[in-house]
């Protein structure tokens, strides 16, 4: 049961941080979101607002990275970015443009949760390093596999941003069009 609770005030934070950033969304709101009882706030996060913020932070983090890991299994990197850029525009279609990326938010959260921006940019290095891995494998020289992965993963995370602001996926299709030019450029295989 503490668990549930956990888990569905994990899932509440990734939501409304998406929508309303780190310092728009308060324990309260999480709280009501969820469902759980206020109690379970301090029982599981003792840290207040701060670890909520960094625990749902990480939790978006690893789903994504799940989801690139999935991808790269099955397809090369050029096919890989166009399914994590699908990956966003169906966020942001379901959410009308309301919803960006939680690790982002986490990122700027600043003084109201202090410890999320460190994990957002762990998050981002893991990104980089999963796309970095699989350039590499697809014979894209190491340091150049690296470059790549950091503009890919700064590309599609500025999209997303000017997504949310201009309501349109025209951003991540830009974005797409253009790093496939690159790797075209820098991959003998993809």
């Amino acid at each position: 049961m503490a668990k549930e609770a956990k888990a569905r005030l994990i899932e509440s934070a990734i939501d409304l941080i998406r929508r309303d950033g780190v310092a728009g969304t308060g324990i309260t709101e999480v709280v009501a979101h969820s469902g759980a009882a206020r109690r379970s706030i301090y029982l599981n996060f003792p840290g207040g607002k701060d670890q909520l913020v960094t625990e749902a932070v990480t939790a978006a983090g690893k789903a994504i990275s799940r989801a690139l890991e999935t991808f790269g299994e099955a397809h090369t990197p050029s096919q890989t970015l166009a399914s994590f850029i699908a990956l966003w525009k169906v966020a942001l279609l379901d959410s009308d443009f309301q919803a960006g990326c939680p690790i982002a938010a986490g990122a700027l959260a600043g003084s109201a949760a202090p410890s999320a921006p460190a994990t957002a940019a762990a998050t981002f290095a893991d990104w980089e390093a999963r796309l970095t891995e699989q350039l590499t494998t697809a014979g894209v020289a190491p340091q150049t596999a690296e470059s790549l992965a950091v503009m890919a993963i700064s590309t599609i995370e500025g999209a997303v941003l000017v997504s949310v602001c201009s309501r349109t996926v025209r951003p991540l299709d830009v974005a797409l069009a253009h790093l496939n030019e690159l790797l075209r450029l820098h991959s003998p295989s993809d």
